[in-house]
């Protein structure tokens, strides 16, 4: 019931790139809010919001990997490759393995120069 409340504000703190509050969300026990913070995340280009999506790519909920990945994609930072494709080399469910190719595949193809 109150997720949306914390969905919209995250959001907002991505929009104000708000690093350390959207760290904090990252931490949280629920696993729709961690997954609104790694999209919150992938827009922003600062090392910190690129290690907290990094330590979200082990997370325990399936939803929280792919949205891990998926915002290290559209991050497109070349490091960020590494990362996705060490997740594809330990996990094997098929919807995850789709989306780590697919953030490889943008990473490639980012003019990203980190």
């Amino acid at each position: 019931m109150g997720n949306e409340r914390h969905i919209a504000k995250i959001q907002a703190l991505g929009e104000k790139q708000k690093v350390p509050a959207l760290a904090k969300y990252c931490k949280n026990k629920d696993a729709e809010l961690r997954t609104a913070a790694c999209r919150a995340l992938a827009p922003i280009q600062q090392d910190e919001a690129y290690n907290e999506l990094v330590l979200l790519t082990r997370d325990p909920e399936l939803s929280v990997r792919m949205a891990a990945v998926t915002a290290l994609g559209d991050m497109g930072r070349k490091s960020g490759a590494d990362h996705v494709r060490h997740v594809m080399s330990v996990d094997s469910n098929p919807e995850l393995i789709k989306a780590c190719q697919t953030a490889v595949a943008k990473i490639v193809n980012s003019d990203s120069k980190r």
